[in-house]
């Protein structure tokens, strides 16, 4: 196991909880970068000076996120030393090259962001979810899910269908309209999302047998051109 790994998996156990979901079992970090896509460089985004005391990052889903419709949310930031690590740094690299771009869009800047999520729960008979807890779009043009680790971890289905299910519960989704179902259950097992072709959900973590915390920790990595529409 590579030291970079090693660092980004201790970073994900080290998560804060999420301010926004206080007790939900839910933890993350959060930063933000600008990609050339003619160079293929990156350039992490500075914040305002009021985040960089608090330490963190603002977030904004505009209404794609029901639970926080049209809030910035100022997420506790990732450390520069995260940053710099290679392998989330050439993470970063694959996953663009997995992109399309209009003729437009690759003569602008993209906005990436870059998301650690932990879900943990302590006790039996507990749950922890996601945010939103349905089927949903996040909003950015392409989205990519990475799995660090899970540990003692039951659950965390991913259910990818139709548009037409945004705001649904998977319950909802007849078997024609399931695109994919699966478990990310390796580390560095990834899945992409074209957003405005699908819906998307993945379902609530649950502890294991072991007497320990079921933790499931993922890395995500989203993509918004900077274009002006017209």
């Amino acid at each position: 196991m590579s030291a970079n790994f090693k660092a980004l998996r201790a970073a994900c156990r080290d998560l804060p909880e999420d301010p926004y979901a206080p007790n939900s079992g839910r933890y993350r970090r959060y930063a933000r970068a600008v990609f050339l896509p003619w160079s293929k460089d990156l350039f992490w985004m500075p914040a305002t000076e009021s985040q960089v005391r608090e330490g963190v990052n603002g977030y904004y889903q505009g209404d794609n996120n029901p639970e926080h419709a049209g809030v910035t949310r100022n997420f506790p930031a990732i450390s520069v030393g995260i940053c710099n690590n290679r392998l989330l740094l050439d993470i970063i690299q694959f996953d663009f090259a997995q992109t399309y771009w209009s003729e437009h869009d690759a003569v602008w800047p993209l906005y990436v962001g870059v998301h650690l999520v932990k879900l943990q729960v302590e006790e039996d008979g507990h749950e922890a979810v996601s945010s939103p807890n349905e089927l949903h779009q996040d909003g950015e043009p392409y989205v990519f899910a990475h799995l660090i680790y899970r540990h003692n971890a039951e659950g965390g289905t991913n259910l990818i269908a139709t548009p037409g299910y945004r705001g649904k519960q998977p319950e909802d989704v007849p078997p024609a309209d399931r695109l994919a179902e699966f478990q990310m259950t390796r580390p560095l097992d990834t899945y992409a999302v074209t957003d405005d072709l699908v819906s998307h959900y993945v379902g609530p973590i649950r502890k294991g047998g072991a007497p320990v915390p079921g933790e499931r920790a993922i890395l995500l990595v989203d993509w918004v051109p900077m274009r002006h529409r017209i």
